[in-house]
């Protein structure tokens, strides 16, 4: 049977966690340098990190496997879904932020501790951009 990397990780402990996701979908794996990039972890670049194989015939399905999900946080039921997205570029990666970094950096740096403002407000965390709450 050959076996193939699918993925590279520099520490054991990621490739480990990747290792159990790929066991809990039946597919059956290996970690290879595990070891070596334990005693020295400085040859981790020169050996290509600690590698997560599988047999060739289950490449396609572990990749399928290890493939980011988008995450979706519901933070209050009055959002719809369609206004997660970023309104400048358009990503999903946006979270929930209580407070405006300028005004808290304002008081941290007028006051030297932070007043809790709250200003109720979306984030991206692609570009940047912040707007309020619909």
């Amino acid at each position: 049977m050959k076996w193939i990397a699918v993925a590279s990780f520099s520490q054991p402990v990621e490739a480990h966690l990747a290792r159990t996701k790929l066991e809990s979908e039946g597919i059956p794996c290996m970690v290879g340098d595990e070891n070596l990039v334990r005693v020295d972890w400085l040859l981790s670049n020169a050996v290509g990190g600690v590698k997560l194989m599988v047999p060739a015939g289950e490449l396609e399905r572990a990749r399928e496997a290890l493939r980011p999900r988008p995450r979706l946080v519901v933070v209050s039921n009055n959002v719809p879904e369609g206004e997660l997205i970023c309104p400048r570029c358009h990503s999903d990666d946006v979270y929930y932020s209580r407070f405006n970094r300028r005004i808290a950096g304002f008081f941290i740096l007028l006051l030297g501790f932070l007043i809790p403002w709250r200003d109720r407000r979306w984030a991206c965390t692609q570009c940047g951009y912040e707007w309020k709450e619909p």
